[in-house]
């Protein structure tokens, strides 16, 4: 029997496939929400996702990072700022119990999710809008047209090469990668600043009558940085959010951290390595606390949580006075709820800041999803353009849900009318009717 006799698992004609009408880098929450919005917008289009790993959802799956923050807005009584799109997810994480009716507040507010419940549901939302999805498989170069549009990305499989035409492309790779390689214009970080990194580390062995907090959890790592001041320099930070998940009671917490160019096969080695080093000596510290003897390290990652790497450049850079203004724009494509949550390096411990949002939401026009060079790429996620302070605040899971959908309908615009005859309003109009909330007057109260 020859190798193509042999009854592989049915691999649909992905196997060969050269072509299709969106392409989308990156299956966390900006391109599951764009691979949702391209077919909103184009119901008969060919929609490819490219992931390099071994699963769907981003952040939550691959980093550990298990809340989706920017869903609802920060105040006494919140109001749901991500519409159906959220909706239809959370619908389907309580069926698997993957989450509960439970909001939580730390500084902002956000809801916990278990992540293994994400994968699985994740791949019933693409089957069931009819996404193709290619898992391992990383974008490793791009083709420019004369034109500066991008013709096809070069996907790499462990056969070798092979390349993808699209007439539109969306980059929700967190990283910036499909930009990067099509020649589009793009820069690391914001002028000088970069948005610190952290590892996801999951403790179990905690009863769940045990009730441990942060603030519980800083004192005990302040008081042995006093008692060994060596620990200082290996453990910079004091403290973070825990997250304590709905169904094992197992505790997710971000302070192992690290600086690090994570563009770099060297850097982000040098984070991993230091990373699972501060996880296990942050354990031998907490483990003396009343109620943790028993406690272990479940899990880290899998891979470390970068922040922030390239952003597009893009038409329009969304900046920290937009936001604290609440300036408003013709071209609104979703509303922002998280507060600006910057991570600093140059903080003495590493702490990080988070300024409110004063209007509770705040516009994200398209401009700032659009390449200002590379007219068919648009960008979702950690990539879009915002300056220090308002790409601390759009990056986040719940937001990313929102500008992906809006990246996807753009997209599948492009697709269904002509890369140069669609217009902002045909995209705010599908997504309305999609139930998108683009206005701050819309947003329902959370019953919690």
């Amino acid at each position: 029997m020859s190798i193509g006799d042999l009854p592989f698992a049915d691999q649909l004609d992905l196997d060969t496939v050269e072509s299709a009408d969106v392409v989308i880098v990156g299956g966390g929450a900006a391109g599951v929400a764009a691979a949702v919005g391209a077919r909103q917008a184009a119901p008969n289009a060919r929609i490819i996702i490219l992931e390099s790993e071994a699963c769907l959802g981003g952040a939550m799956t691959h980093r550990g990072v298990a809340a989706y923050c920017g869903l609802y807005t920060i105040e006494d009584k919140p109001r749901q700022a991500i519409g159906s799109i959220w909706n239809d997810l959370k619908r389907r994480l309580l069926k698997v119990q993957g989450t509960t009716e439970d909001i939580v507040r730390h500084r902002g507010v956000f809801q916990i999710v278990e992540p293994e419940c994400v994968k699985l549901v994740l791949d019933d939302v693409m089957a069931d809008y009819n996404i193709e999805v290619l898992l391992h498989t990383p974008v490793v170069g791009a083709i420019r047209n004369s034109d500066n549009t991008i013709a096809s990305v070069r996907i790499q499989e462990r056969r070798g090469y092979r390349d993808i035409s699209a007439k539109a492309f969306v980059d929700c790779s967190g990283d910036g990668d499909l930009a990067a390689h099509s020649g589009a214009s793009v820069r690391l970080g914001n002028h000088g600043t970069i948005n610190l990194g952290s590892l996801a580390t999951r403790y179990g062995g905690l009863p769940h009558s045990l009730q441990p907090t942060a603030t519980i959890w800083r004192n005990a790592i302040i008081a042995a940085k006093k008692k060994d001041p060596n620990l200082r320099k290996a453990l910079p930070k004091d403290g973070s959010v825990l997250l304590r998940l709905p169904t094992s009671g197992d505790v997710i917490t971000f302070m192992a951290s690290a600086f690090y160019d994570p563009r770099t096969s060297a850097g982000i080695t040098a984070a991993e390595v230091s990373g699972r080093k501060q996880a296990q000596m942050y354990l031998d510290i907490l483990r003396k606390l009343p109620g943790h003897e028993n406690m272990y390290i479940v899990s880290t990652g899998p891979n470390f949580g970068t922040r922030e790497t390239l952003h597009i450049n893009a038409v329009y850079q969304l900046v920290e006075d937009d936001l604290t203004s609440g300036r408003h724009f013709e071209d609104v494509i979703a509303l922002g709820a998280w507060g600006m949550e910057f991570h600093d390096v140059n903080d003495r411990v590493w702490a990080s800041t988070f300024k409110y949002i004063p209007n509770k939401v705040f516009d994200i026009p398209l401009r700032c999803l659009q390449s200002i060079d590379t007219p068919n790429l648009l960008a979702a996620g950690r990539c879009v353009d915002g300056d220090q302070y308002a790409s601390s605040s759009v990056r986040v899971m719940g937001t990313a849900l929102a500008t992906g959908q809006a990246a996807g309908v753009a997209a599948g615009m492009m697709v269904l009318k002509g890369l140069d005859r669609w217009a902002v309003v045909d995209v705010q109009n599908c997504l309305r009717e999609n139930g998108a909330f683009l206005r701050n007057e819309d947003l329902p109260i959370v019953n919690v």
